[in-house]
């Protein structure tokens, strides 16, 4: 009898070994899946536009040559732009730092009011056209999630223009340059898929004072301008993210 329960003790044990090898032998191993971690970091290129607003401020330095004459101007500029931007992040923690930089074809100008309100001179007015602008600027931003908030700052230059339209007595005169200023803003970018992000911003731009426009042999018969402007843009943004994290997820 005891041999008896002996040989069925060590066949439930071999029946369970067999059950515990069978059951290792059709479980699958778990494979990691690998996974790009959510990073800023890495070069990126995007298309923008948006629209922009400033003021031209134009000074006749000669004395007026009428009693009528409005010499000095100060008038609204706006319009609309479109353009490209390249960058690279780099990304510590929740920090990021970036270089950036810009371009745009832009249709902003204004008109002044009309500078002589008789004759000789009639219906004659000021003109500004920022024709294109852009900027060199770096950027500082607060990762939260997918949304970085950021502000930035640097260099601009624009290609604008000034002219003196005679109205009905010409001739008429025009001045183009391209001038150097700065630039400031802040916005938010939101990353709504793999390096895919939309982008929200604004900036101030001050392109400084223009060459003047010199309208005879007096040194004082010419105007100067000065202008600033204010951008609103959207845009958006592809990631290539060569130096991004993985994470492997079991």
């Amino acid at each position: 009898m005891k041999q008896l329960l002996v040989a069925a003790a060590g066949l439930a044990a071999l029946g369970v070994s067999s059950a515990t090898a069978a059951d290792l032998a059709v479980r699958p191993a778990k494979v990691p899946v690998v996974t790009p971690a959510m990073t800023w970091e890495g070069f990126y290129l995007g298309a923008q536009g948006g629209g922009g607003w400033g003021r031209s401020k134009e000074t006749y330095l000669g004395a007026p040559n009428d009693p009528a004459f409005i010499g000095t101007q100060s008038y609204t500029t706006s319009g609309g732009f479109v353009g490209g931007v390249v960058g690279y992040n780099w990304q510590a923690g929740p920090a990021v730092f970036g270089l950036e930089g810009d371009y745009h074809w832009s249709d902003i100008n204004g008109r002044s009011a009309i500078i002589n309100v008789g004759p000789p001179n009639v219906l004659d007015t000021y003109y500004t056209a920022l024709r294109s602008f852009g900027d060199i600027k770096g950027r500082l931003g607060y990762a939260d999630g997918p949304a970085l908030w950021f502000v930035s700052g640097g260099a601009a230059v624009g290609d604008i223009q000034h002219r003196y339209s005679a109205g009905l007595a010409p001739p008429s005169f025009a001045a183009s340059q391209m001038r150097w200023g700065w630039t400031a803003g802040a916005g938010v970018e939101y990353m709504f898929a793999p390096n895919w992000s939309a982008k929200a911003e604004y900036n101030y731009i001050d392109l400084g004072k223009a060459a003047p426009i010199q309208y005879t042999a007096d040194p004082t018969d010419r105007s100067e301008w000065r202008d600033t402007f204010h951008t609103v843009k959207v845009g958006l943004n592809y990631h290539f993210n060569w130096s991004g994290p993985v994470v492997a997820k079991y």
